[in-house]
């Protein structure tokens, strides 16, 4: 029997927070004074386990470690704070308010509140301010007159729960000021400084003839900085399964380490490892202060700064510890970490490497470290792919067949790129680029560019519109989980709960296949001066649109993959849609409604010109009145009050969001 491959209670430890965590998240049924009673309770189990009872010591661990998961969740939650905006302010209301921006986010910016306002609140806002935005206003101090409200819930099904992301950020309000005023900021924090050490290095680059695309990707593979680069550019890099190549990751510090390494042996070529440690991880911390301590590049720098570090001592098992302890440390400063995208893909990508890399240099391998530069990273390719292949299409709905060609192409160079392009931007810092030197490295991003966009172009070797749900991801973890064992202690028994999982996986598809057929659905959405209705039957659906020019295509595309639709077409909106043999009658500006007509389900939209009361005396009372985003919000609370005198249901898409008929 093999070892275990890492420390077993650390694992339990882990487990246990990160369940405790999502339980939390999930159903908010703990308050903080109970999980600080259910902590000491636990700690006293705990102790009867290992010194009186002396049975349930593993079961107890992870029972605390639950309850530690709760407790983290609570203590970071900062509604909690008796001067927290939700606590002293009301919604709609208007408010002086004074704060530091802290982030641009697209049009809006973030706020943290300061204490010493009138109202004396903390906590973090979104606003949105007229002007154009600058980098140059993150760390400002801002003074505002503004009223605040909810984040609203998404209008539309299987839309990006906007609500719930900034939630995990700690933002709940959001508003537009109607007035404002910036101030110079002076205090001494350690974020602002190296937020505006991030900005003032970025904007160094702009003195020199970089073309825009170059500037763009310079600023990301070095700063962490992604806003500037277009559209069709990061669509490539995601297309080729590069995009790992744009986010300042493990992949990255990882590149540095080794270079750091290098150059550090050379210099001192005696063996005092400690030393050698401690400056390559102050080196490490140093980069995360200049790309501006962005949560991802301090996530990074820990997991990666300490898996390295174990990887140089050499020893196997403390490369398994030293990132599980790093996952540990970083939940026990910022439980919302585990939510964060960039998190799991990073942890499960090296996890998966750490895991699968020895079976495959066991059957692959050469001594000669030239013949084994393209097939190591061929192996660790995949070996990482096996890792988020799961999340990868729970989260993006697709897969780039393309990666390894991508990996072969620019990992052995990407390097002595990222190498230049730090030694490009301390050098623009300085002032002193020299012009060859540009045109150099801009011809190199320019070169890799192209090639990312080559690779990109076979479009039949990415797979995409997967359907990829979260019990899917759970059983394709529980399949790898009991493979991983079966693969290193080879007992049965694992084989049989594998064989299992499988059999589980490709029966929760029969069954989902089977659901599928029994839908038959109609939604009428909320759109902005716009109708859109789809009509949804199994796998096929019928979109009807008010405007088929300016179609929403990527909604439509992301709502047929989450409601696994196969085939969907367009149609003009006409006047009565049949469901389920009844009459669902669509009145618009051009539409003449006969009293007479048989009406089950009544939509009004692009403010039609009926005398709803009169219509309701003498016509056919429908059994709901809806009203869509194309209607003026006056006409629509004047529909809701007829309908609320006459005792018929009316919905209002604007205010509820989606209207859903099954």
């Amino acid at each position: 029997m093999r070892q275990n491959p890492f420390n077993f209670p650390l694992f339990i430890i882990l487990l246990g927070v990160i369940l405790g965590i999502i339980f939390q998240d999930s159903f908010f049924v703990i308050s903080y004074l109970y999980s600080i009673i259910f902590s000491l309770v636990g700690i006293v189990f705990l102790f009867a386990c290992f010194y009186i009872i002396k049975k349930f010591q593993k079961e107890s661990i992870f029972l605390l470690s639950f309850i530690m998961g709760v407790l983290l969740y609570n203590a970071h939650y900062e509604p909690n704070n008796k001067n927290h905006y939700l606590q002293k302010l009301s919604p709609n209301t208007e408010y002086i308010l004074s704060g530091t921006i802290q982030e641009i986010k697209g049009k809006r910016i973030i706020v943290s509140l300061q204490k010493e306002d009138q109202f004396r609140v903390k906590g973090k806002v979104s606003l949105q301010l007229k002007d154009t935005l600058s980098q140059n206003i993150v760390g400002k101090y801002i003074l505002c007159f503004t009223s605040l409200a909810p984040i609203s819930q998404a209008k539309n099904p299987s839309q990006f729960n906007y609500k719930k992301y900034m939630c995990r950020q700690y933002i709940y309000w959001q508003g537009t000021p109607l007035c404002y005023q910036l101030e110079e900021n002076h205090s001494h924090s350690i974020v602002l400084l190296t937020k505006k050490t991030q900005i003032q290095l970025a904007s160094s680059l702009d003195k020199y003839p970089f073309s825009d695309s170059s500037k763009a990707i310079i600023k990301a593979l070095v700063l962490g900085i992604r806003s500037d680069i277009d559209t069709d550019t990061y669509q490539h890099y995601i297309d080729a399964g590069a995009v790992h190549i744009l986010a300042i990751s493990g992949l990255h510090i990882g590149l540095i380490t080794f270079i750091l390494t290098q150059i550090i042996n050379f210099i001192f070529p005696f063996r005092q490892k400690k030393l050698k440690i401690a400056i390559i991880f102050t080196i490490l911390l140093g980069y995360s202060f200049i790309t501006g301590l962005s949560a991802s590049v301090l996530r990074s720098v820990l997991m990666f700064g300490g898996y390295s570090m174990a990887f140089y001592i050499g020893n196997g098992k403390a490369r398994f510890d030293s990132l599980m302890f790093s996952a540990f440390i970083l939940l026990l400063c910022k439980p919302m970490f585990l939510f964060e995208v960039g998190f799991q893909l990073s942890y499960m990508a090296v996890l998966s490497i750490e895991l699968f890399l020895p079976f495959f240099n066991k059957y692959w391998f050469y001594e000669n470290k030239l013949l084994n530069l393209f097939p190591s990273i061929i192996k660790v390719s995949i070996a990482a792919q096996i890792g988020i292949i799961p999340l990868s299409l729970y989260y993006f709905h697709q897969f780039a067949g393309l990666f390894l060609i991508t990996n072969m192409i620019i990992l052995p160079f990407l390097g002595i790129i990222l190498g230049l392009g730090i030694i490009v931007v301390f050098l623009s810092s300085i002032h002193s680029l020299p012009y060859w030197l540009v045109v150099s490295y801009d011809f190199i991003i320019i070169l890799m560019n192209k090639s990312i966009e080559k690779i990109a172009s076979y479009r039949d070797l990415i797979i995409t519109g997967v359907y990829f749900n979260e019990i899917m991801l759970i059983v394709s973890y529980i399949v790898m989980l009991w493979g991983v064992l079966y693969l290193y202690f080879r007992k049965i028994r694992f084989l049989y709960l594998l064989l299992i999982s499988i059999l589980l996986f490709q029966g929760y598809l029969f069954y989902q296949k089977y659901e599928r057929r029994k839908i038959d659905q109609l939604i009428v959405y909320q759109q902005y001066k716009k109708t859109m209705i789809s009509h949804q039957q199994g796998g096929e659906a019928i979109f009807y649109l008010s405007d088929t020019i300016s179609l929403p295509r990527t909604y439509i595309k992301n709502f047929c993959t989450q409601r696994n639709i196969k085939h969907f077409q367009y149609k003009s909106i006409t006047n009565i849609i049949s469901f389920k043999g009844k009459h669902f009658v669509i009145v618009d500006e051009k539409f003449y409604l006969d009293k007479t007509d048989s009406i089950d389900y009544l939509l009004l939209r692009n403010n039609p010109k009926i005398h709803l009361e009169k219509f309701l005396e003498k016509g056919s009372v429908p059994k709901i009145i809806i009203a869509d985003g194309s209607n003026y919000p006056y006409m629509m609370e004047k529909w809701e009050k007829t309908c609320r005198k006459y005792h018929i249901p009316f919905y209002n898409t604007y205010k509820e969001g989606y209207f859903l008929l099954e």
